[in-house]
């Protein structure tokens, strides 16, 4: 397999000259065609999260996270957990800070009009959410074109896996956005280290996104440290001529994310030291990969989104069958989709099936490859129209079966 850059891996927008009626005027500023229609997803999945963060009731854990975000915020005291940070109660509570609400006490308003006050409670997920579906279209259509951003935001506007996290408090969805986030910056970090200037302090804006990626993911879920490693890995596979800057960045990175976290603890010492604590060697149990009952619970999560399952079964065999897709630009994607369900699996007690879902902004990124490439081939007009039979079925899933959710 080849890992090198093939001449299907040059996304369109680089390759062909935008012509006038790409564009539309919106406030007086030109706008491309494909920003619109990627917009138009995006707005397709807000409605989505908004409409399901309004009708399904709050739940217990998401009380809880929001008390412990109260509780840090307002008396500057950590509740100290073992193996959780404070970063999600703290985005749980910061929307309802000054409101008059308080989830703590016999609220009347909590009662009175629930609609009114559980959106607003689970907006910063929504938004995170949103923003990560605008990462995953720049992504890839960056890496394969308009027809590959447009693959990989469907799939994702149509996850109810994804939707139901991004309308509720739980860390998932900010777990996916930092690991996505961590990786894709650490790559494009790489792609600029061979220009002549001084890579550490021209990188900053970089190392400070790379640091806050970190943050989130390691915040939201211990076990994604291991993506942060597999970034690196990927940004000294790119630059093997530069791997002390590349070192210095992922270091200075690091630094950032570190300070970030102990910021969100509080910058309590002992509260920091309790949740390091809490991690224990048996915490990993590689023994899970070899039980039936694992692959049963993956397969239930996959199934659950059919279209997906599909999209991807014919990805990966296409990806095993043929040689044009097998190039870095779709194989880490790849392998970073492995490494967080293999995650998923050997630690259930830090992220487990919230690991399956950190894994799929990956594995849209890897099915919007393979099919860029597919499209391209002498069977474009059968690939089409089976690629849109199956994001529509997708979609009429998702927006059915959110119904009956909630």
């Amino acid at each position: 397999m080849s890992f090198g850059p093939s001449t299907a891996s040059v996304p369109a927008i680089e390759t062909e000259v935008a012509s006038p009626r790409d564009y539309i005027v919106v406030l007086g500023s030109p706008v491309g065609i494909p920003q619109v229609l990627a917009a138009l997803l995006l707005l397709m999945f807000l409605a989505q999260c908004l409409w399901l963060a309004m009708h399904m009731p709050m739940r217990e854990m998401e009380l809880s996270q929001i008390r412990q975000g109260e509780t840090l915020i307002l008396q500057h005291t950590v509740a100290p957990e073992s193996a959780r940070s404070p970063v999600i109660p703290i985005l749980a509570a910061l929307p309802l800070i000054g409101s008059g609400i308080n989830v703590t006490a016999d609220n009347p308003i909590l009662y009175a009009h629930p609609r009114s006050w559980r959106w607003r409670a689970r907006l910063p997920f929504i938004a995170v959410g949103v923003l990560l579906g605008a990462s995953l279209w720049y992504v890839a259509r960056r890496l394969y074109g308009n027809a590959g951003g447009y693959i990989a935001l469907a799939l994702y506007a149509s996850s109810p896996a994804i939707i139901i996290r991004a309308a509720t408090i739980q860390p998932a969805i900010v777990a996916a956005w930092g690991a996505f986030g961590a990786v894709f910056t650490a790559i494009a970090v790489a792609h600029t280290l061979y220009a002549p200037r001084e890579v550490v302090l021209w990188n900053w804006k970089r190392i400070a996104l790379l640091g806050l990626s970190i943050a989130l993911a390691v915040g939201s879920q211990f076990a994604l440290a291991a993506v942060a490693l597999l970034a690196f890995g990927f940004m000294l596979y790119l630059v093997p001529e530069r791997r002390g800057a590349a070192l210095a960045i992922m270091a200075a990175s690091c630094a950032v994310a570190f300070i970030l976290l102990f910021a969100a603890y509080g910058f309590d010492v002992h509260a920091l030291a309790a949740s390091v604590r809490g991690l224990r060697p048996a915490d990993f149990t590689p023994q899970l990969l070899a039980r039936k009952l694992t692959y049963s619970l993956l397969a239930v999560f996959f199934m659950r989104m059919p279209g997906v399952l599909v999209a991807l079964a014919a990805a990966l065999i296409a990806y095993a069958a043929w040689p044009r897709p097998r190039f870095f630009g779709v194989s880490a994607p790849l392998i970073a989709f492995a490494l967080v369900i293999l995650l998923g699996i050997t630690m259930p007690h830090l992220g487990g099936y919230n690991l399956f879902v950190a894994a799929l902004p990956f594995a849209f990124v890897f099915i919007a490859g393979v099919f860029a490439d597919l499209l391209e081939t002498r069977y474009s007009g059968l690939i089409f129209g089976i690629l849109t039979g199956v994001l529509v079925a997708q979609g009429v899933f998702s927006v059915t079966g959110l119904m009956r959710i909630s």
